[in-house]
């Protein structure tokens, strides 16, 4: 299975700079305001019925490969060559939208100026169902992006294979992107989609204000020090609460850790999934019910109603009305996604600082990879490759990764945003690309799996639905309560499973 397994010293190499000088990519630290994660929860929970089968139009549509002048055409050189309209979906989201309307939709009129972008905003709750819909419709749907389920993308045959354009314009974009970022959407040896955006694993973001108030030490920023651990992490938490419970509390940490169902069970040391579902892209059951994913979310359940140090679902809920919880300061830790990186690059109410997720067994987190994809189905594929190579362009990537803070994928386009980072988060720049580096280190990184395992949202779903008995019951135990789980989830797996075990594309 492809994956984005990179050692400190092949990052750091594959960026061709000195540790001292290098600036990594990923979000950038321009002060905008924060752009929103590529793969929030609310994408993942999109309804997945709308979905069209491996049947649908998509699946009809010829799997056309440019010829060599058409390819040649949409490389940067060619662009006045291409003409039509190109429609390309994008989410409902302020600062993407900002960066398109400013950076990508001028670059492209300057360097294709006979080419027509229909770009069409559509509500974050309602992007993955409009992608579906429209391939069962066959309406013409060029580019799009933003996070998804892209091995089900995959398996439903909606995503054009990239590899005669690629090859057409003797493009390497294993040494163009970011080590190992190409791969993760290779498929038997096929492209199906140009590196969008990176983050690094998960997180841990914390207000200094109130450490500072406390007079308690930042975390570390070393990956490796076992010293910063769940323990020592609860015990600033338990510092840090303050009022548990009332309108003006404020609470030691916020374990959202997103998606909970996969990363407590890695820091743990175990796995929520059978191997062969990394592998195989579905799976006839999970390892929902094993002792590591027990303990992992009885801690959880423990820093809620045990140690009162984390907010309540009550609390959560109410708080999760802002766009980030972190912003209100009433959370003094939050351990997240990578997307932590950018969110939090227009807080001014207070120092913000950033560390590892604390270790237990381990400390391995998801990472989150997204792409730009071309509609199978488009009709007007030629000028989809050429927007795509502006899109991908290393003056378009580093323009909006300074304006949005998404980060850029290209090596070139890496500077600024590293630069910005380490000073928003007060870190010496060695440091902080030597944080960033360690993060990605192949024994604590692995792809998110709502990429890769087909129909994640229904699997999300379920879950979400079964553990909701841990996390609103104070008398709850996860080991009382996961074998329900596991058996919601078992029958979960399994139906995707029988949905597409004769049906999966075989290139």
């Amino acid at each position: 299975m492809p994956r984005m397994y990179l050692s400190r010293r092949g990052f750091i190499a594959g960026l061709g700079v000195s540790v001292a000088g290098v600036a990594l990519a990923a979000c950038s630290g321009g002060q905008a305001p924060a752009a929103q994660p590529t793969t929030a929860p609310a994408q993942s929970q999109a309804p997945a019925q709308a979905a069209p089968t491996p049947t649908s139009a998509a699946a009809a549509a010829p799997a056309a490969a440019p010829t060599t002048a058409a390819a040649a055409q949409a490389a940067p050189s060619g662009g006045k060559s291409v003409s039509g309209t190109v429609t390309w979906l994008v989410r409902t989201t302020v600062e993407e939208n900002n960066g398109q309307a400013q950076v990508f939709e001028p670059l492209i009129k300057q360097q294709l100026p006979n080419v027509k972008v229909n770009r069409v905003i559509i509500p974050q709750d309602q992007y993955i169902p409009k992608i579906n819909s429209m391939a069962a419709a066959n309406d013409s749907l060029e580019i799009w992006g933003f996070g998804g389920n892209y091995y089900d993308y995959w398996a439903r045959n909606m995503p054009q294979n990239l590899d005669g354009y690629i090859a057409s314009d003797k493009w390497d974009i294993k040494n163009y992107f970011l080590p190992g970022l190409s791969d993760i959407y290779n498929i038997h040896g096929h492209q199906y989609g140009l590196p969008q955006l990176t983050c690094y694993g998960s997180n841990l973001v914390y207000n200094k204000d109130l450490f500072d108030a406390a007079g308690i030490k930042y975390p570390t920023t070393d990956w490796d020090d076992k010293s910063w651990n769940m323990e020592a992490m609860l015990e600033i938490a338990q510092k840090l609460t303050k009022n548990y419970g009332t309108p003006d509390a404020t609470y030691g940490v916020s374990m959202s850790l997103w998606d909970r169902m996969t990363s407590l069970s890695y820091l743990w040391g175990g796995d929520s999934w059978v191997p062969e579902h990394y592998t195989q892209f579905i799976a006839q059951k999970t390892n929902f019910n094993s002792k590591e994913n027990i303990d992992g979310h009885q801690f959880r359940q423990d820093l809620i109603y045990k140690y009162k140090v984390h907010p309540d679902p009550a609390v959560d809920q109410g708080l999760n009305q802002f766009a980030n919880p972190f912003k209100t300061g009433k959370i003094a830790m939050v351990m997240d996604g990578g997307w932590q990186y950018w969110t939090t690059s227009d807080i001014t109410e207070f120092k913000v600082g950033v560390a590892p997720v604390p270790w237990q067994k381990t400390n391995k987190t998801i990472i989150f990879d997204d792409f730009w994809i071309m509609g199978r189905w488009a009709k007007n594929k030629d000028a989809a490759w050429a927007v795509m190579r502006v899109l991908t362009s290393v003056e378009a990537t580093t323009k909006y990764s300074l304006l949005s803070g998404t980060p850029p994928t290209p090596r070139e386009s890496t500077e600024a945003w590293a630069k910005g980072r380490a000073q928003f988060f007060g870190l010496p720049l060695d440091q902080f690309t030597k944080m960033l580096s360690q993060s990605i280190e192949k024994s604590r990184i692995q792809e998110s799996p709502d990429h890769l395992f087909l129909q994640h949202p229904k699997i999300d779903t379920t879950y979400t639905n079964e553990i909701a008995a841990l996390w609103n019951h104070p008398d709850a135990t996860a080991e009382k309560v996961m074998p329900a789980v596991t058996k919601a989830l078992d029958q979960t797996v399994l139906d995707i499973y029988n949905q597409f075990k004769d049906s999966m594309p075989k290139d």
